[in-house]
């Protein structure tokens, strides 16, 4: 993959794709056609994804239904620990057992067949199908996937490369249970994909919050692994390219802590609960831990500060009943941003995920006011689906172009990252067009957006090689 012109082959490929819209991109807007034939060749940098493993080769209707939905990702909290997996990979006594006992597979039923019903459900069938050159029935869908799946690494290549990926930045910090050997084969499997790492606060804590040691040694074991991520090779051999924090919806506003004393007094009180912890209401839960938390979250922000990396911060999307939806408001985010010290802000780079979706205006309206605050447009895109169109234009009315970074939040299943870019060039192309036609740009400056938000604006940020 190349960062140039598009080659003739590119340009015939994209030709044929443009055939395949509808016909209301074209009948429409003449304009249109023009702009997509330009994006549609542009490579692609997803700043916040997730990788895949091959678990999903072979799979069944059902299971990607609850695979790929965001109503599906957290099913195993609807029971107690361990209960989903224990059906999931039960024999059919123990599934028989579960049932009896939680009433799983009702509920797994009723969720996916809501699923099915969704408008993206039924267009992600069509498109897929056209892909896949099958009928357009999720059941056929399925079983023509299935059938690549027998070489599960190609086909996963064949989708990023369709929609011509050249970088991810994956969170190591949500894996599906994975390890360093399933992150070295879909790395492998994706070149010449570039793969970097970024990780996560919590996965460090979690690594110490459970030891019976002292604040003075938790704090040392803290920094030292979180400055083994940034300048070593602490994240699964790799150094990290900047940081992620899910802490946003589990406290709401996020105020800096320094103070080492009010961190301390939260440690002694972790320490006390730390064996009902799991048991308890998830506000309670936070509420042990949130100064804690505070602490190490500003920490890290320092380091991250020093040596001028992003931190990804968690915003909007959900991930029920996990978390605490109400706390996940993008201006919650607005003392991070700040990050006042001394009198003084300090101002570190900032990005809230998700397009701060469904608060999409204030995320916005949050990168448009403070000029170190990014916009992701990752879970809102490919989600909104066709609405994906006046979301971009949203965005596009508050924050500037330079700002605007292209991101999937790929999880669990490769077709999430095929989809987000099929869909992201589409419908930004078209927001794009509107642009042009009503005069605000010009076609090179729209095909330049284009760009910026797609692969360059990530690669400055992140100091990537173009």
């Amino acid at each position: 993959m190349t960062n140039g012109s598009a080659s003739s082959a590119e340009q015939t490929y994209s030709s044929r794709k443009l055939q395949h819209l509808p016909n209301f991109f074209l009948r429409q807007q003449p304009e249109f056609g023009k702009i997509f034939e330009a994006v549609d060749t542009m490579p692609i940098d997803d700043t916040h994804c997730h990788l895949v493993t091959d678990r999903d080769a072979q799979i069944t209707s059902s299971r990607f239904l609850e695979r790929i939905s965001l109503a599906g990702y957290p099913f195993p909290s609807y029971f107690p620990t361990g209960v989903y997996e224990q059906w999931l990979n039960g024999d059919e006594a123990t599934r028989y057992t579960l049932n009896k006992s939680y009433d799983i597979q009702s509920k797994v039923d009723g969720m996916t067949y809501h699923f099915s019903q969704s408008v993206f459900m039924k267009f992600l069938t069509k498109e897929m199908a056209q892909f896949l050159e099958c009928d357009a029935t999720l059941q056929a869908v399925i079983e023509a996937r299935n059938e690549r799946g027998k070489n599960y690494w190609s086909y996963v290549n064949s989708l990023l490369r369709d929609v011509n990926y050249e970088n991810i930045i994956h969170d190591t910090g949500y894996m599906d249970g994975a390890g360093l050997e399933e992150i070295n084969a879909f790395e492998k499997a994706i070149e010449p994909c570039r793969s970097h790492r970024i990780a996560r606060i919590e996965a460090i804590q979690d690594e110490f919050f459970g030891l019976d040691i002292t604040f003075d040694e938790f704090e040392a074991k803290f920094s030292a692994r979180l400055l083994d991520i940034l300048d070593g090779v602490g994240n699964y051999g790799k150094k990290s390219v900047g940081m992620k924090s899910y802490l946003l919806p589990f406290i709401g506003l996020i105020r800096p802590l320094y103070d080492r004393g009010v961190a301390a007094r939260s440690w002694s009180e972790l320490r006390k609960s730390y064996a009902k912890l799991s048991t308890m209401d998830r506000e309670q839960a936070a509420e042990i831990t949130k100064d804690l938390c505070r602490y190490t979250f500003t920490l890290t922000l320092e380091e991250c500060l020093k040596r001028d990396l992003p931190m990804q911060i968690h915003t909007g999307d959900g991930e029920a009943p996990d978390v605490i939806l109400r706390n996940q408001d993008p201006f919650y985010l607005e003392e991070v941003v700040r990050f006042d010290k001394d009198n003084m802000m300090r101002m570190p780079k900032i990005i809230p995920l998700h397009a701060g979706y469904p608060s999409v205006g204030k995320a916005a309206w949050l990168s448009h006011l403070y000029p170190n605050c990014y916009f992701e447009l990752s879970i809102m895109t490919p989600f909104v689906h066709q609405s994906l169109y006046e979301r971009y234009k949203q965005v596009l009315e508050a924050v500037p172009i330079s700002k605007i970074l292209f991101a999937s939040d790929n999880y669990h299943v490769p077709e999430l990252f095929w989809i987000a870019g099929r869909w992201g060039k589409r419908y930004l192309a078209q927001t794009l067009t509107d642009y042009v036609i009503g005069g605000s740009l010009t076609h090179d400056e729209a095909v330049e957006a284009a760009r910026m938000i797609l692969y360059k604006n990530n690669r400055a940020l992140y100091k990537l090689e173009p």
